[in-house]
């Protein structure tokens, strides 16, 4: 990937000088972190580093030591083709897309020395595999799978994605995207409680206990949706959380919830409780 992405580094000039990489957890120069395979010798050959607690890999160096793959670049993105998978990884953005699927990288994706560097654990979801980080020897394990993760059209359900995109975009067009993803995180967690109906829609036009989404009683629900609102949507239904338990959000700390529930955490203009 270095040699591919030089010629895109003229373009980015501004946005790597803005890149920087904690000299407290790992630099690019310190050494790469020592991945094993199902369990082979732990090798070194995969630019990586750790910033924030995040395993960081070369996206070229992780997809040809998972196999066959050509991987190309096209300023801001790099893409592997690889058998049954394709993958796309934007520097800046906080998601991989991989056949279609939004894959949440909220630490996002750099671009550093001319490699785009994408967190370990998406791009190993991206291939059916998963990743274990062995403290004793600092050392991260993948343990390969079926080699590509399901397709978007095998996965996400149409009428779930647009129920869900809606709401976010109802209740959160304005925040960013770890907003938008949580407020669809407290529609799916409600969904998985036993005080709630079990059906996305059901949730959002639930008023058992008086209305619950406001939107979906004003008629904004119905209202086209930001790409952004349909991606985090996607997201949350991919497993990506920023919001936790959380049951309830408010845009305002004085609601009943803030006496009678957990408070999680605040997000932009939204605060949330379990």
């Amino acid at each position: 990937m270095k040699k591919t992405l030089v010629s895109g580094l003229l373009v980015m000039t501004v946005l790597t000088s803005a890149i920087t990489v904690s000299a407290a957890t790992g630099t690019p120069g310190a050494g790469n972190v020592p991945i094993s395979f199902d369990g082979s010798a732990p090798t070194e050959s995969i630019y990586s580093f750790i910033q924030d607690d995040t395993t960081y890999v070369s996206i070229r160096d992780f997809a040809e030591a998972m196999g066959p793959a050509v991987v190309t670049w096209s300023a801001p993105t790099a893409t592997v083709m690889a058998p049954n998978l394709t993958i796309t990884a934007t520097v800046g953005e906080q998601y991989i897309v991989a056949n279609g699927r939004y894959l949440y990288a909220p630490s996002g994706c750099l671009l550093v020395e001319g490699s785009v560097m994408v967190p370990i654990r998406a791009l190993a979801k991206a291939y059916d595999a998963t990743v274990t980080w062995i403290p004793t020897t600092k050392t991260v394990l993948v343990t390969t799978g079926s080699g590509a993760i399901a397709p978007a059209s095998a996965y996400y359900n149409d009428n779930v994605v647009y129920w869900l995109s809606r709401i976010i975009n109802a209740e959160a067009r304005g925040e960013c995207l770890e907003g938008k993803i949580a407020v669809a995180n407290v529609v799916l967690n409600r969904v998985n409680s036993p005080g709630f109906p079990d059906s996305i829609r059901e949730v959002i036009f639930d008023r058992a206990h008086g209305v619950q989404f406001t939107p979906a009683h004003t008629g904004a629900i119905y209202n086209t949706p930001s790409e952004e609102c349909v991606i985090a949507a996607k997201i949350a239904l991919d497993g990506g959380n920023t919001a936790g338990r959380s049951l309830y959000f408010a845009n305002t700390r004085k609601c009943w919830a803030a006496k009678a529930r957990p408070f999680e955490r605040v997000i932009g203009n939204h605060y949330f409780f379990a």
